[in-house]
C-alpha cells in the first residue's frame, strides 16, 4: 500500500498606515460686517483674488499666521490677518462683505486608517490508495488437476478538498468629536485674556432652537490660574422647569456633563469642593487648562422654534494666556 499527500498552504498579512499632519481652524462667520485694523498694534493685512468665499477660507488655512479674513463679495477680493477682533480693531456694518475669524487653531494629526488583508488560496488534498492481490489454488484429486485463480484486485480512493480565501479589511478613524460638534454652531461668549475679578459675572443668553437635541458648549484656557464656572441654567421662555442636568455641580461629580482634552493641554478642568468659592452651594467647576483650551459639554432636549434662556456665572483669576468661549447648537 502507497500513501501520497499533497498539502498547500499559504497566508499573507498586509498592513498598511497613513498618517500626515494637518492644519485645523474653527472659524465664527459674520455677514456684512467688515473687521478693519487701525490700532498701531496691528499687523499688514495680505490681500488675495478668490473665486468664492471658500477659497478665501482655503488662502486662511494654508497661510499659518491666518486669524481673520475678510471676503468682499463685489470683487472677490480676499484680506487675510494675522490679528482677531478681541485683540485689535473694529467690527463695523458693511455690506457684501463677510468676515470670519479664528476660534480654534491647531495641528491635528490625520486619521490614521489601518488595513490588514488575509488571504488564504485554495488548499487541495489527495489521497491516493492503490492495492492488488493474485491468488492462486491448485488441487489434485487422483488423475484431475484443478486450478483457480483470482488475481488484480484494485482499490483507489481520492479525497480532496478546497478552502476559499478569505480577505478581511479593518480601518479605525480617530476623530475629535467635541471639536467636529462645533461645526454651525453659535458662539455665544468669546472672552481672551481677561482681567481678574473679584466676584463672578453672570452671563445671560436667549436662543432659538434649530433641533431637538441642543449642545451647550463651554472652552477654557487659563495658564497659571483659573476660570471657576458655577449655576449654569438653561430654561424654556415662560417655564420653570431646569434643562441641565447638575448645573451648579452640587452633586460633587461631572454627572450631566462630558468633557474632553483633545490637545492634551496640562491643568484640565475639573469639579471643586470649597466653602467661599462656590456661585452658590458647595461645589464648582475649576479650570486652569494649561497650553490649550479644554472643554465641557451637555446636550438637553428642545423644541424646534421654542425660545430658551441660557445662563451662567464665571470669574476669572487674570492668568495670562487666557480664554473663554461659549456655544450653543449642533
Amino acid at each position: 500500500m502507497r500513501n501520497t499527500i499533497v498539502l498547500f498552504l499559504f497566508f499573507i498579512i498586509i498592513t498598511q498606515t497613513i498618517s500626515q499632519d494637518i492644519r485645523s481652524l474653527l472659524l465664527t462667520k459674520w455677514n456684512n460686517i467688515q473687521y478693519q485694523c487701525t490700532n498701531y498694534g496691528c499687523s499688514s493685512s495680505t490681500t488675495v483674488s478668490a473665486l468664492n468665499l471658500r477659497v478665501c477660507e482655503i488662502a486662511c488655512l494654508v497661510n499659518i499666521n491666518c486669524r481673520t479674513l475678510t471676503f468682499d463679495q463685489s470683487n472677490n477680493q480676499c484680506e487675510l490677518f494675522v490679528d482677531i477682533p478681541s485683540q485689535y480693531g473694529n467690527l463695523i456694518a458693511q455690506a457684501n462683505i463677510i468676515t470670519m475669524t479664528v476660534i480654534d487653531d491647531r495641528q491635528l494629526s490625520a486619521p490614521m486608517t489601518s488595513s490588514t488583508t488575509t488571504s488564504t488560496p485554495t488548499t487541495t488534498t489527495s489521497l491516493s490508495t492503490t492495492s492488488s492481490s493474485s491468488t492462486t489454488t491448485t488441487t489434485t484429486q487422483a488423475s484431475t488437476t484443478s486450478t483457480t485463480t483470482t488475481s488484480s484486485t484494485s482499490t483507489t480512493t481520492t479525497t480532496s478538498t478546497t478552502t476559499s480565501s478569505t480577505t478581511t479589511t479593518t480601518t479605525t478613524t480617530t476623530m475629535f468629536t467635541c471639536i467636529s460638534s462645533l461645526t454651525g454652531a453659535t458662539m455665544l461668549l468669546n472672552l481672551l485674556n481677561s482681567q481678574s475679578q473679584s466676584s463672578y459675572i453672570q452671563y445671560s443668553y436667549n436662543y432659538i432652537a434649530v433641533t431637538t437635541s441642543t449642545r451647550l458648549t463651554l472652552s477654557f484656557r487659563m495658564d497659571l490660574d483659573n476660570w471657576t464656572l458655577d449655576t449654569l441654567s438653561v430654561k424654556r421662555i415662560g417655564t420653570s422647569t431646569e434643562l441641565l442636568t447638575n448645573g451648579d455641580f452640587d452633586s460633587s461629580s461631572m454627572s450631566g456633563w462630558l468633557s474632553c482634552n483633545p490637545n492634551n493641554a496640562t491643568n484640565i478642568g475639573f469639579v471643586q469642593y470649597n466653602l467661599i468659592y462656590p456661585q452658590s452651594g458647595y461645589y464648582y467647576w475649576k479650570d486652569g487648562s494649561t497650553g490649550a483650551v479644554d472643554y465641557l459639554y451637555q446636550y438637553f432636549s428642545s423644541v424646534v422654534g421654542a425660545n430658551y434662556t441660557i445662563s451662567f456665572y464665571l470669574k476669572s483669576d487674570g492668568g495670562l494666556p487666557n480664554s473663554a468661549n461659549v456655544y450653543i447648537g449642533s
